[in-house]
């Protein structure tokens, strides 16, 4: 008889609670899991971190292929003009001077290719900063999804405790009149007892998932 009761109450309250959440859409208490998955786009460290790698990887794109940087030599000879004058390194006080310009000129390719090598490093950045975030947002979800499962949990446990409340009076009112053993009160405060005890537990859990 006892656990049949208990039965029937669940279902009761079940029944009603998710009637209830489909007609008012109560949201979850705080925010919702949307909300957390911005704030962890835009502030997480690790995935910021990988965003700021495939930034600074599609910019070597374009500098992949660039020439390198030309060279510019001066050459100061004859800097005594055959010993008439102490050594010095003012252009205008030497023999000659000369100036060279100098550009390398990679092979036929080679360009293209660094610019390939480097658009292949870009995309592998891409994919790690993908699965860092699928990784990241799998987490939020899973903690999300606990913590809405221990809220819907504890409001299902609390309302059966005040259900059991009520039965424990009616118990109560009926012994008094002789119509039932006290069994029948002993075993509702039993079931108070245990419904507390549950209301606790799921606490603690909430309490770590949210810490989470």
């Amino acid at each position: 008889m006892k656990h049949a009761l208990r039965r029937t109450a669940f279902a009761t309250v079940v029944a009603v609670g998710f009637c209830t959440g489909a007609i008012a859409g109560e949201p979850v208490p705080g925010a919702t899991v949307e909300s957390f998955l911005a704030i962890a786009k835009e502030r997480n460290p690790e995935f910021a971190s990988m965003r700021q790698e495939v930034q600074a990887a599609g910019e070597r794109i374009a500098s992949a292929g660039a020439l390198p940087d030309p060279k510019f030599r001066v050459e100061l000879m004859d800097i005594t003009k055959m010993g008439e004058q102490d050594p010095t390194i003012l252009p205008g006080n030497v023999g000659s001077t000369r100036y060279t310009f100098m550009q390398d000129i990679p092979w036929l390719g080679k360009r293209d290719l660094k610019r390939e090598i480097a658009a292949l490093e870009a995309d592998a950045a891409k994919g790690r900063a993908l699965g860092t975030w699928s990784e990241l947002a799998s987490r939020i979800k899973t903690n999300f999804a606990q913590f809405y499962f221990l809220y819907q949990n504890e409001r299902l446990t609390q309302d059966i405790l005040d259900l059991m409340k009520r039965l424990e009076q009616i118990a109560q009112a009926r012994y008094a009149s002789g119509l039932v053993p006290q069994q029948d009160v002993v075993r509702a405060q039993v079931e108070q007892s245990n419904m507390r005890n549950e209301l606790i537990a799921l606490k603690n859990e909430q309490r770590m998932v949210q810490a989470r």
